[in-house]
């Protein structure tokens, strides 16, 4: 059985890794491109060298990518952030099909079948490229005044630079007619018997 790729996908505070979390508890692993990505800029040099000459010099400091400057000047500005994703993605792609091979690998020595994988990241339908390798999509969502106290207290940034962020991302009513899933992530949502649904769907899809 092929093993097939969930995009998890939503906005800045929408509570994309949280969900990840129960899909974990579940069994489908979950590539998380937020946190690898900034592994990669660390530990691939072409690839921060590249992004200097994208965003300039000044986003590594003591031969380590600064994340601070980086975000400031990424996330202001709709072409750089463009630029920057385009020029990063492949790079990322790479890395998730090797981690996916991985988790397969894993699972055939543990003798236990893998139906799926899942691909946490806020901009899997703004690219055609990255959408080519999902075969399902999760749209998570939150209201925004959760959103903005969501990203205020994890970024420690004001109010003000938390709604700036959400409204250079797509909203979530462009995301949601490209999305075959979707979950509410707020307080008093049976996030489990949700998550254990699509994972059924999914068995019965796959």
């Amino acid at each position: 059985m092929e093993t097939k790729t969930l995009g998890i996908t939503g906005g800045i505070g929408s509570g994309k890794s949280y969900i990840s979390a129960f899909f974990e508890s579940e069994g489908v692993p979950v590539y998380n491109s937020d946190s690898r990505t900034k592994e990669l800029y660390s530990e691939n040099k072409r690839l921060l060298a590249g992004l200097k000459k994208i965003l300039g010099s000044d986003i590594e400091n003591a031969g380590k990518p600064d994340f601070k400057v980086m975000a400031s000047k990424i996330f202001n500005d709709e072409e750089v952030m463009e630029a920057v994703r385009e020029y990063v993605y492949p790079f990322v792609m790479r890395d998730f099909a090797k981690w996916k091979r991985v988790q397969i690998e894993k699972a055939a020595s543990e003798k236990r079948s893998l139906a799926a994988v899942g691909f946490e990241s806020a901009v899997i339908l703004e690219s055609e490229y990255v959408k080519g390798f999902m075969d399902k999509v999760l749209l998570v969502t939150a209201p925004l005044p959760v959103r903005i106290e969501r990203v205020v207290k994890r970024d420690n940034c004001s109010r003000e630079a938390a709604l700036e962020r959400i409204s250079n991302q797509w909203s979530d009513e462009q995301r949601r007619p490209l999305s075959d899933f979707e979950i509410v992530s707020v307080d008093g949502n049976n996030i489990s018997k949700q998550v254990k649904k699509i994972i059924a769907d999914l068995g019965k899809e796959l």
